[in-house]
C-alpha cells in the first residue's frame, strides 16, 4: 500500500484535498486546539477545530482514521502539556533534548487512545444520518478519553470538556454531566456538522443546546450552610530552584511566618511543600511564631512531608492552630515525580527530585473543620480527577480546598491550566473551590464557577476570601459521577450503532 493511501483524506464540498494538504490542516488544527483552554479560553475554537478530524473520518478506511486521529492529537498533547519538559530539564535534571523527546512520547502515548477510538468510530460507524454517526462517534472518544483517565495511574489534563468554563454556554452542563459528558456534547455538535447534516438543521440544534445550557447557568443546585468563613491566601512566589536550596530554607521559614502574621483569616493556607521539609524537622521556633501570630481561635494549613509508622513519606497538608491535630496525605500521586511506576526505574533514577519516594494517603480522609465549613482538601493534580472530588463532595464536604506548587512548570500555560480545571470542578460540584498556589493561581471561585479574589503569578502577598459552605448534591455528584456518565454514553453510542433489522453491534462488520 502507498503512503498516500495510508494518509487521511480530507472532502469538502465533494472536492478532496490533496493529501499533503489535509494532514497540514490536521495537525494545524490539533496544535492550535489548546488556544481553546486557559490562559487564552477561547472556548468556541475547540469544536472548530476538531472539524478537520472529524471530516477526516468521514471518509476515511479504519487505518486513515488512525493516522489522522495520531496526526490531530500529537501536536494537540505535545503543545498542551509542553510544560512538563521545564520539570525534567530545569529542575528534574534532564537534559533539555531529552525533556522534550520525553514529552513527545508521552504526547503519542496521550494521542494513542485518539487513535484507537478514532479506528473504532471508523470500523464500527452506524450507516444512516449524520446524527447517528455524530452520537456514535461522540460516545467512542468519550469513552476513550475517560479510559486515558485512569489508565496506568490516569492523565485526565486537557480534556476536551475541561475548556468549556464560562462564558461558554456548555457550561451549564457541568452540574449534569460533568466535563465528561461536556466533551461527549463537543464531539456530538462537531460531528453532526463535519458528517453532513444540512445547516438548516444543525443550526437550530447547536442553539437549542446554547439556550438549554444558558438556561441550566440560572439553577441553584446546592444551598448556603451555615456562616461563610474567612480564608487567607499565602503565596510566597519562591522560584523551584530556590525552593530547595539549604541556604536560603531558613529565610523562606521566616518570611512565610511573617506572612502569617499579616494574615486576616479565620483559616490561612500555605502551598503545598510551603515547608519542604519533614514535619518533625520543622523549628520549635516556628511553630513558636506562627502560634503567637494567629491566636486562639484561627488555624493555617501548610504544606510539608510526614512520615508514618511504617517509614513511608506522604505529601501532606499540616494545620496548626484551633482545627488541629489535622492532617491530609495526598491520595493520587504523580508519576515519576512521588514514586517509580512499575518498569520505569532507571527513569526515574535519572531525575533528581527531592522527596520522590513517596506513598499515597488513604482514600478516605477526615475533613478540615472549621467553623460551620468542612473542606475536603486535595493537593495539586489531583484536581485533575472528578471522580476523586465528586466522592469527597457525596461524603459531606461543603467546600474544596487545593493546596499545589506549580513552580516546576515556570511561567507557563500549567497554572492557569490547574485554575481553569479548579472552576470546572467548582461547577460540576456546585462547591466553592479555593487554590492555595506557591507561585500562581492562588485564589478561589464559588459555587457558580464565579471569582472570589486571585493574587497575580509569580508575586508574593496574600489574598482575602469569603467562602461559603454549601449543602445538597448536583446531579452528576449524586447519580456518581463519571461512571454513570459513561453508562450514559455507551447506552446512546450502541443505540446509535444499532437499530432493528440491522446486525448487532458486537458482530464483526462484513468484510
Amino acid at each position: 500500500m502507498s503512503l498516500t493511501a495510508r494518509l487521511p483524506r480530507l472532502v469538502l464540498r465533494g472536492r478532496a484535498l490533496p493529501s499533503w494538504a489535509a494532514v497540514c490542516l490536521i495537525v494545524a488544527a490539533g496544535a492550535s486546539a489548546p488556544w481553546a483552554f486557559a490562559p487564552t479560553e477561547a472556548f468556541w475554537w475547540l469544536p472548530v477545530a476538531l472539524l478537520p478530524l472529524l471530516f477526516a473520518l468521514n471518509h476515511a478506511s479504519p487505518r486513515q482514521a488512525m493516522v489522522a486521529a495520531l496526526l490531530w492529537a500529537w501536536p494537540y498533547f505535545f503543545v498542551g502539556v509542553g510544560w512538563l519538559s521545564v520539570a525534567l530539564a530545569r529542575y528534574g535534571g534532564l537534559p533539555w533534548p531529552a525533556a522534550w523527546a520525553s514529552v513527545a512520547l508521552f504526547a503519542a502515548y496521550l494521542a494513542a487512545w485518539w487513535a484507537l477510538a478514532a479506528w473504532l468510530t471508523v470500523r464500527w460507524s452506524p450507516a444512516g444520518s449524520a446524527f447517528r454517526r455524530a452520537v456514535f462517534t461522540a460516545a467512542v472518544f468519550t469513552a476513550a478519553e475517560w479510559v486515558r483517565g485512569w489508565a496506568f495511574t490516569g492523565f485526565p489534563w486537557l480534556s476536551p470538556g475541561l475548556s468549556q468554563t464560562p462564558p461558554s454556554p456548555l457550561a451549564g452542563f457541568y452540574p449534569l454531566v460533568g466535563s465528561l459528558g461536556v466533551g461527549f456534547l463537543l464531539f456530538a455538535l462537531a460531528g453532526i456538522i463535519a458528517f453532513g447534516m444540512p445547516w438548516r438543521r444543525w443550526l437550530p440544534l447547536v442553539a437549542l443546546v446554547a439556550v438549554l445550557g444558558g438556561a441550566l447557568r440560572g439553577v441553584e443546585w446546592t444551598r448556603p450552610l451555615g456562616a461563610p468563613l474567612a480564608v487567607s491566601l499565602v503565596q510566597p512566589a519562591i522560584p523551584q530552584d530556590q525552593k530547595w536550596d539549604g541556604a536560603l530554607l531558613g529565610r523562606h521559614l521566616w518570611r512565610q511566618a511573617e506572612l502569617i502574621a499579616q494574615t486576616r483569616g479565620t483559616l490561612v493556607v500555605l502551598p503545598e511543600t510551603s515547608l519542604p521539609l519533614l514535619d518533625v524537622q520543622i523549628p520549635d521556633e516556628w511553630h513558636g511564631l506562627v502560634a503567637q501570630a494567629l491566636g486562639e481561635d484561627r488555624t493555617v494549613l501548610y504544606g510539608a512531608f510526614t512520615r508514618d509508622e511504617a517509614g513511608v513519606i506522604h505529601n501532606s497538608a499540616v494545620a496548626q492552630g484551633k482545627a488541629a491535630p489535622f492532617a491530609y496525605h495526598k491520595r493520587h500521586l504523580v508519576p515519576f515525580g512521588e514514586y517509580s511506576p512499575p518498569l520505569f526505574g532507571w527513569f526515574f533514577r535519572a531525575l533528581s527530585i527531592p522527596m520522590s519516594n513517596q506513598g499515597p494517603g488513604e482514600p478516605l480522609q477526615p475533613f478540615l473543620r472549621v467553623g460551620e465549613t468542612a473542606a475536603a482538601v486535595d493537593i495539586c493534580y489531583e484536581s485533575a480527577f472528578a471522580d476523586l472530588i465528586a466522592g469527597d463532595v457525596r461524603a459531606g464536604a461543603t467546600w474544596l480546598l487545593n493546596l499545589s506548587n506549580l513552580a516546576w512548570y515556570d511561567r507557563s500555560a500549567a497554572q492557569a491550566q490547574h485554575a481553569q480545571i479548579g472552576k470546572v470542578r467548582a461547577l460540576e460540584t456546585a462547591r466553592p473551590w479555593v487554590q492555595a498556589t506557591n507561585t500562581g493561581v492562588s485564589g478561589g471561585f464559588d459555587a457558580d464557577g464565579r471569582v472570589l479574589g486571585v493574587l497575580p503569578e509569580w508575586r508574593e502577598g496574600i489574598v482575602d476570601l469569603l467562602v461559603q459552605g454549601r449543602e445538597g448534591l448536583t446531579p452528576f455528584v449524586w447519580l456518581g459521577g463519571e461512571l454513570s456518565v459513561l453508562v450514559v454514553v455507551s447506552m446512546l453510542g450502541i443505540l446509535a450503532r444499532f437499530r432493528r433489522g440491522q446486525r448487532s453491534p458486537f458482530s464483526p462488520p462484513n468484510q
